[in-house]
């Protein structure tokens, strides 16, 4: 076992909400991977070994000493492969089996933060799940991990010698760049920006179908839609037009949709957001993510477009801010982080792309339903894990291929009801549709629902001489 290495400001706020619930799984990711083809289970459990030699977050335990959070490095992964045998499973039972073992609870004390586990149905049938905690990885260090994993594998059953080039930085390097940081004169103007920029909002909320609970219960579900192919193209062209991201074009017309369906304006939506930003981190598995914050201050008569372009403005500023950890902000602003989340943020938006040229990140991200494509001398294709449910509120996710967006809004079930979500999901379809129908269009004047539904809401006649209350 190593010395002691200190928390990030991110992975200490991990430890505090792990401590508080341990048996929560709302902080546990992963990626998965169907395998139609025999696996050669001594080269993947030594591929595995490979790779936590390569990452020393994946032999990481963590634990309190005096008083203090800290991590230590064991020699090996602490579990090394899970086989877990489920013949006959239906396929439904089979995805119950998988999303529960991404879902079990880790004991970071004692297991550390990740654990590898293969479900197989037949010898040409399984899943394999590398399950994380946060505290430990992020999207980026999941599919580095899994690069590293197969690419292991591949030269272990192919006879070869592995070839894992050694890192020349790790998650420490990072923790003390932040450090410094937060002790410089740069630092303490990040610092002010965000205090100036927080002053007199609130977060964004939409309202509930039940009183918050006192403490969460850490449970959501999802609700899944695609954007159809003209809608797609019609919002690559409008941004493009705009000279706006479609990132910050997306991101204006939800803020557009909540302040006209709460009425709120001087809102804080939040964004996760990369703090990967040295050439020397993008090999180092660990927690690299901060929460940007976005502000709407709509003024009377708003458009679609006004949106977009503020959003943008607040990117491109706050990008070159995000080194100031979100966790420090909330304590600093006085609105401390509770169970229930930050008072900050309650809603976020993220979008996630594939301009990646990593052939598996393309692969998992581009691939067709259920097609298994060769990859590693594997036959694979990706395997859906919901996650990050109940985190927050609301979690809207657009996840970006060659000619689609996949939105998921994933949500506390304590809070709202399925119908709930699936509504406010067809509104955000209908904001996209007034946007791309004129993006001059005041939001405030978006109409959220149709005569049909009104007609189903009052029970009034569409014709016929019928008046309609609106």
């Amino acid at each position: 076992m190593s010395s002691l290495h200190p928390l990030s400001h991110a992975q200490q706020s991990l430890w505090f909400l792990y401590r508080l619930a341990p048996d929560a799984a709302v902080y546990n990711t992963g990626v998965a991977l169907t395998v139609r083809s025999a696996v050669d289970l001594p080269a993947l459990e030594r591929a595995i070994e490979a790779t936590a030699e390569r990452h020393d977050m994946l032999r990481s335990l963590f634990a309190e000493h005096d008083g203090r959070a800290a991590r230590t490095v064991a020699d090996r992964h602490p579990l090394g492969l899970e086989l877990r045998e489920l013949p006959g499973l239906t396929d439904e039972r089979f995805r119950t089996a998988v999303r529960d073992a991404l879902r079990e609870p880790f004991r970071l004390e004692r297991d550390g933060a990740f654990r590898f586990v293969l479900l197989r149905r037949g010898a040409e049938d399984a899943v394999l799940l590398m399950a994380g905690h946060h505290i430990g990885t992020d999207a980026t260090s999941n599919w580095l991990i899994l690069r590293d994993l197969l690419q292991s594998y591949r030269r272990l059953v192919d006879g070869r010698e592995l070839d894992l080039a050694p890192l020349t930085a790790d998650y420490d390097d990072y923790t003390a760049r932040e450090r410094d940081l937060l002790g410089s004169p740069r630092g303490a103007r990040m610092e002010q920006y965000w205090h100036d920029f927080c002053a007199g909002a609130i977060p964004a909320e939409i309202p509930t179908d039940r009183p918050r609970p006192t403490s969460p219960g850490y449970r959501g579900s999802t609700h899944h839609l695609d954007l159809s192919g003209p809608r797609v193209a019609g919002l690559r062209e409008l941004a493009l037009a705009d000279g706006v991201s479609l990132f910050s074009l997306l991101l204006g017309i939800l803020q557009g949709l909540l302040h006209r369906y709460t009425r709120q304006n001087a809102f804080l939506v939040g964004a996760p957001t990369t703090t990967r930003l040295s050439p020397a981190t993008r090999e180092v598995v660990g927690n690299f993510i901060n929460t940007l914050l976005f502000r709407a201050d709509l003024a009377p008569g708003a458009s679609f477009r006004d949106a977009a372009r503020a959003a943008d403005a607040q990117v491109k500023a706050g990008l070159g801010r995000v080194g100031y950890p979100f966790e420090l902000l909330t304590r600093t602003v006085n609105r401390p982080r509770t169970g229930a989340g930050s008072a900050l943020c309650r809603i976020t938006f993220n979008m996630i792309g594939t301009s990646s040229p990593d052939p598996l990140l393309r692969l998992l991200l581009d691939a067709a339903d259920g097609a298994p494509a060769e990859f590693a001398g594997l036959r694979i294709a990706p395997f859906e894990l919901p996650q990050a449910e109940g985190q927050l509120d609301l979690a809207v996710n657009v996840r970006q291929s060659v000619d689609s967006l996949a939105v998921d809004f994933r949500y506390d079930v304590d809070l709202f009801d399925e119908a709930t979500v699936e509504r406010f999901a067809g509104y955000f379809v209908r904001a996209v549709d007034a946007a791309l129908a004129d993006p001059d269009a005041a939001v405030a004047r978006l109409t959220l629902v149709d005569a049909a539904a009104m007609d189903r809401m009052f029970g009034f006649a569409t014709g016929g001489g019928g008046r309609r209350v609106g």
